[in-house]
C-alpha cells in the first residue's frame, strides 16, 4: 500500500481544514515547498497536493506552487482543485505533473469523464468525496452531486477507471479514525482500487487499511500534528 502525504493549499500556504470547512482553516506552514521536502526525507515518494482556492473558485490558483513543488523535489504528484475543463486540465498535465485529480466537473459533465478517460487514461484520477450518508460532493464540498458513492463508483468501471480517490468527509481533518465498515463496503459494491483520504489518524489506521485492501491513503492533519509518524507509516504499509 502506498502511503501519500496531502499537502493543502490557500493563498500560497499550507493548510488544513476540518470536515471541509473553509472557516476552520488552520495554517501549519508559510511554504508548501518545504513542507513537500519535509516529506520527502521522510520517504515518500508521492505527493497529494491540492489547491483548495482552484476547488471553492472553478479554477487553479496555485498550480505555480505544485509545479515548483514538483521541481524541486522530484516527486511524483497528483494535484487537483479547479480542473473543471479541458484546457485546465491540459495545462495542468504539462506542468510535469503525474496525475491530474478530477471532481466536480466529471459529476456535473459525463462527457467531459469520458473523454478524459480515453484521451488521458492514468494521467487523470478521479476523486469522490462523500458525506455521512453516502451523498457525493462538489464544488470544494460545498454542495450535493446529487449521487451516492456507490452507484456511481461502480458506474465508473464501463469506462475503464480501475482506481480512485475517495474521502469521508466528515471524518476529515477530525483525526477520529476511519470509517472501516463504510470503506470495506465501497470496495466490495465496487470493485475499485481505492486511495482513502478522511480519518487516518495513527499507524493502527494504516494497518487497518492495508488489511481491507486499500491501495494507497493520503495522510493530511494526523501528519501535521505529529500524531502520525510518516516514516513508520510507510514502513508499515510496506510490510
Amino acid at each position: 500500500m502506498i502511503v501519500i502525504p496531502a499537502i493543502d493549499i490557500i493563498g500560497g500556504e499550507c493548510v488544513r481544514l476540518s470536515r471541509g470547512r473553509f472557516d476552520t482553516k488552520k495554517k501549519y506552514y508559510n511554504d508548501p515547498v518545504q513542507v513537500a521536502l519535509k516529506w520527502k526525507a521522510a520517504g515518500a515518494s508521492w505527493l497529494h497536493v491540492i489547491d483548495l482556492d482552484g476547488a471553492r473558485l472553478g479554477e487553479a490558483k496555485n498550480l505555480g506552487i505544485a509545479k515548483k513543488i514538483k521541481s524541486e523535489t522530484g516527486l511524483r504528484l497528483e494535484f487537483g482543485g479547479g480542473i473543471r475543463d479541458f484546457d485546465s486540465l491540459d495545462r495542468v498535465l504539462s506542468c510535469g505533473i503525474d496525475k491530474a485529480i478530477l471532481g466536480t466537473k466529471v459529476l456535473e459533465d459525463s462527457g467531459f469523464l469520458k473523454k478524459a478517460a480515453q484521451e488521458y487514461k492514468n494521467r487523470v484520477i478521479l476523486s469522490l468525496d462523500f458525506g455521512p450518508d453516502g451523498r457525493i460532493l462538489k464544488q470544494g464540498w460545498q454542495k450535493d452531486s446529487g449521487y451516492d458513492i456507490y452507484s456511481f463508483a461502480k458506474s465508473l468501471t464501463n469506462l475503464g477507471i480501475e482506481r480512485i480517490i475517495v474521502t469521508d468527509v466528515s471524518r476529515d481533518g477530525m483525526m477520529e479514525g476511519i470509517n472501516t465498515g463504510l470503506i470495506q463496503s465501497i470496495l466490495e459494491k465496487t470493485g475499485l482500487e481505492l486511495i482513502v483520504a478522511g480519518g487516518v489518524t495513527n499507524i493502527k489506521d494504516i494497518v487497518l487499511l492495508k488489511e481491507l485492501g486499500a491501495w494507497g491513503a493520503i495522510i493530511g492533519k494526523s501528519l501535521y500534528e505529529s500524531k502520525i509518524d510518516l516514516a513508520q507509516a510507510i514502513k508499515e504499509a510496506n510490510k
